[in-house]
């Protein structure tokens, strides 16, 4: 589960994926969810996962190769999961929402 204020502990097995730099878990915070990828050794970036092009109402789906694209199943949208901008010929000219992360030790906080 996620922690209190944001706080990830990486020691535990629901985030092991985010131990390896490249991969990527979502989590059930944020408006719609929340994306996040170990861009980097120590380096991660966190990206809400409703579609700009109306928040209120679209969940981002995720792809079956680790994240990396996010795509709206109602109006096609398709964002990079790793800087959050929308994919060539995409219909949304908006970038995901950004959350800023940090790390200390094993822990990842995300606001």
């Amino acid at each position: 589960m996620f922690g209190e204020g944001g706080v990830i502990d990486l020691s535990l097995p629901e985030y092991y994926d985010l131990n390896t730099i490249g991969n990527a878990v979502v989590i059930n915070r944020g408006h719609k969810g929340i994306v996040i990828t170990q861009l980097t050794n120590n380096t991660f970036v966190a990206f809400e996962c409703a579609c700009p092009n109306d928040n209120d109402q679209r969940m981002l789906a995720t792809d079956d190769w680790g994240y990396s694209i996010l795509t709206c199943p109602i109006c096609g949208a398709q964002y990079n999961s790793l800087d959050g901008t929308p994919i060539t010929a995409s219909i949304s000219a908006c970038m995901l929402y950004e959350y800023s992360t940090s790390i200390d030790s094993q822990m990842l906080y995300v606001w």
